[in-house]
């Protein structure tokens, strides 16, 4: 999933629209400003004000869904914690306590990011899937056993070979629910 922010110098595969995924032009998803509060509220506006897909010759409406998970490089963890929960630095027990809760999952630390600078935004993909997983044969994986009383392997060693084979497919729906900020 990290490879849908950093593949293409940051913007994204192309998308069927044959432009990339954060595209600034065409898409309005695609920022360069360092994470700070006025870039993350201009990320949420973005998102906010991307329209609605409507029949041809219709009017879009809004998309009106804010930012809510805040995707960032390790470096800048501490940072989007601040932001997203100012009194996290004033508290001594509120990280403990919100873990406890599941409260602190808005901000996400994405080991694929390289730029220590870069980040970005996602509406709920509850609301608008922009990324989507999909498995093959479901959750659990396909599990193949080679156990049969003829079998080389159960034999000779007196040993059971297994395969497991998960497959899952990562691709991007629609860009309107992801924001990406490309700091210089």
């Amino acid at each position: 999933v990290g490879d849908v922010f950093t593949t293409n110098s940051g913007i994204g595969p192309v998308m069927a629209d044959t432009y990339n995924v954060f595209e600034a032009a065409h898409h309005a998803n695609l920022g360069t400003t360092a994470l700070a509060s006025a870039s993350f509220e201009a990320a949420g506006k973005a998102l906010y004000n991307q329209p609605l897909v409507v029949a041809s010759g219709g009017t879009a409406a809004k998309q009106a869904l804010d930012a809510k998970y805040l995707l960032v490089p390790r470096d800048l963890r501490l940072t989007a914690m601040n932001l997203l929960y100012p009194s996290f630095a004033h508290e001594s027990n509120i990280f403990s306590e919100n873990m406890q809760r599941g409260q602190m999952g808005d901000v996400i630390t994405c080991p694929e990011f390289s730029d220590a600078n870069d980040w970005a935004a996602i509406a709920d993909p509850r609301l608008a899937p922009g990324i989507i997983l999909g498995e093959r044969f479901g959750v659990l994986p396909e599990i193949i056993i080679a156990d049969g009383e003829t079998n080389g392997a159960l034999f000779t060693n007196d040993e059971i070979r297994m395969k497991v084979r998960h497959w899952v497919s990562v691709f991007v729906a629609d860009y309107r629910p992801l924001y990406k900020a490309n700091v210089a």
